[in-house]
């Protein structure tokens, strides 16, 4: 945008053009002082009346606008604008929303060579009362303009502009103006009807609820609002401020910060610009997923039910779920649409059941469809039979318990997904299918409470399974550490024979886990004596334990001297980047056969 919008500065702006431009203003149909009497006696208004522009300036093709609104509601029959004597081409006037949505477009016709120039609209479009509107006019060589001339309110009637950042202006035609210099007047205008006439407002919108929440946006919804005339929009606030207005009975924010708490409510307009009563307020906190590295950065705000604020659950009971919603769930269950839906990263397919907000007060066996539990408390055993594409995840829940069946007993969920859960005492024990992703999640089991010779687990695999991702989590055992607790894992992938002919592990991920140590218990149990392809067991850090012997015999990694361990430099496998977090040996590597060492493996 070129800003030599002063004639006095202009050395290099033509006379002739000069004369032009005061000839211009001298051919205007009516005075400056007789249109605006003609406007008013008619009812009509427009921003600009007597005022002019004091320079025209050379450019490319440019979009041009101002911003502007009314105290009353009414209609805008025409758009118009300022033409600079030598401009010439095709232009089109545009009504914008607020947020750059398009309104109305008009082309102008038959137009004079300088002066105001004017295009009736095929039909008026109505304009709410006190809501912003843009009008922009394209340019295409040259334009004329008033510096400064916006950064205070003209008014004239029901009609002003807004005072400052205004003058707005985009170098592509035809787009929303955006941009804005020295508050100038590029002389883009509406002619307005007042209609204000209609005194009752629309209904308030109901049941306003949030879904979909990432850590940058949530997903809006409402019941549609009623009125005598008709609802024309929903404004939406955010944190008590009007952040947009739309005409569906959705929304989509985005651009939030991570981490952060906000409040939403709806407001109906109607044709003649009242506004309904607030909806129901609601309150988020966007998902704190950056820096999440290791397990070592999550803390107990960031997982379970807690990490999304939902801090009230509706007690209902479980079941055996086959692809509906068992009575009781009412409306704490919702089903996704048509072209299937992305909550908190991964994406379902339709039909999938989604129940948020629930106490629930038995385990839930699913063993058929998709259900996807959201801030919930309770326990869950996948148990659908091998191959009828159902699944299951947990999201940001607090479990006691989350099973799945597996190939060696004909059961297999097409996939099972445990992420941002916490699991105050127990952990994922007997999870013997595949395409089993855990990820962020917090999981402190009680290992003396399994009593003696048996243990409890932190993630237990069978073996023989494909599609493994245990990644970013945060594991340790709660005390007392006793000696039959020595026999429990953190994560432990044993191999208790095969499943369908395979005994070994596939494509398995086990990255950047916080592994706590004590006295007793074994930190990481990897895979042994077993075909391993495919594995990658990368970034993940302990915390070390003054019980241990020294630094070649504690429990973070399990070794049986009888027993092969995987090559991790052949067959698709790696091991890289295992460290101490603290301690003595901080920063040293751990090696698959638990030992310390300077040296990376």
């Amino acid at each position: 945008m070129k800003r030599t919008c002063s004639v006095a500065g202009n050395t290099l702006f033509p006379i002739l053009a000069i004369v032009l431009l005061l000839s211009g203003c001298k051919r205007d149909l009516d005075s400056a002082t007789n249109e605006k009497t003609k406007l008013a006696a008619a009812g009509s208004y427009t921003v600009f009346t007597t005022q002019r522009p004091t320079t025209t300036d050379s450019d490319t093709p440019v979009e041009l606008g101002m911003k502007f609104k009314s105290t009353v509601s009414g209609e805008i029959t025409k758009f118009r604008y300022f033409k600079p004597a030598g401009e010439t081409g095709t232009h089109t006037g545009r009504l914008w929303s607020a947020g750059g949505v398009s309104l109305k477009t008009a082309v102008f016709t038959n137009e004079t060579d300088t002066g105001w120039q004017t295009v009736v609209l095929d039909t008026p479009y109505h304009i709410v009362k006190d809501s912003i509107y843009v009008i922009s006019v394209n340019a295409v060589t040259r334009y004329a303009a008033t510096p400064s001339e916006l950064g205070v309110a003209i008014v004239n009637g029901p009609l002003s502009n807004i005072a400052g950042n205004n003058g707005v202006y985009t170098y592509k035609s035809g787009t929303f103006p955006v941009s804005s210099y020295s508050n100038t007047n590029y002389y883009r205008d509406i002619e307005f009807v007042a209609t204000d006439n209609d005194a009752n407002a629309p209904t308030a919108p109901g049941n306003l609820s949030t879904s979909g929440i990432t850590n940058n946006s949530v997903v809006l919804g409402w019941s549609a609002s009623t009125d005598d005339v008709g609802v024309t929009g929903y404004e939406i606030y955010k944190n008590g401020s009007l952040l947009t207005t739309v005409t569906t009975t959705s929304f989509s924010v985005t651009g939030l910060s991570q981490g952060t708490a906000y409040s939403f409510y709806v407001k109906a307009t109607d044709a003649f610009g009242n506004r309904s009563a607030s909806s129901n307020v609601v309150t988020i906190t966007t998902l704190n997923t950056g820096g999440i590295t290791h397990g070592m950065q999550l803390t107990t705000s960031l997982v379970g039910p807690t990490g999304i604020s939902i801090t009230s659950f509706t007690t209902v009971p479980g079941g055996t779920f086959t692809g509906t919603a068992l009575n009781g769930w009412g409306s704490l269950a919702r089903t996704v649409g048509a072209g299937g839906e992305t909550i908190d990263g991964f994406t379902f397919p339709a039909g999938t059941v989604v129940l948020q907000g629930a106490n629930v007060s038995s385990r839930i066996t699913v063993s058929s469809g998709w259900l996807v539990i959201r801030g919930c408390k309770g326990a869950i055993l996948a148990n659908h039979p091998l191959g009828n594409a159902g699944g299951v995840a947990a999201l940001y829940c607090e479990l006691s318990q989350f099973n799945t069946g597996g190939r060696k007993w004909n059961m297999q969920p097409v996939a099972s997904i445990v992420h941002r859960c916490y699991f105050p005492h127990s952990g994922l024990e007997n999870v013997y299918s595949d395409n089993v992703t855990v990820t962020e999640c917090w999981i402190t089991p009680d290992p003396a409470a399994a009593g003696a010779d048996d243990h409890i687990d932190g993630i237990q695999t069978w073996g023989g399974q494909y599609y493994l991702n245990f990644s970013r989590n945060h594991i340790e055992f709660n005390g007392p550490y006793t000696p039959q607790a020595a026999l429990s894992g953190m994560i432990g992938m044993y191999s208790d024979g095969d499943q369908l002919g395979f005994e070994g592990y596939d494509h398995v991920a086990v990255n950047n886990n916080y592994f706590i140590l004590h006295g007793y218990g074994v930190a990481l149990h990897a895979p042994l004596a077993v075909p391993v392809t495919n594995m990658t067991v990368t970034g993940n850090r302990w915390k070390w334990s003054t019980d241990a012997e020294d630094k070649d015999y504690t429990n973070a990694v399990y070794h049986n001297p009888s027993w092969s361990i995987p090559n991790y430099k052949a067959n698709g496998n790696s091991w890289s980047n295992n460290r101490w977090a603290d301690g003595p040996y901080a920063d040293s590597f751990l090696l698959p056969d638990n030992q310390t060492s300077r040296l990376e493996y």
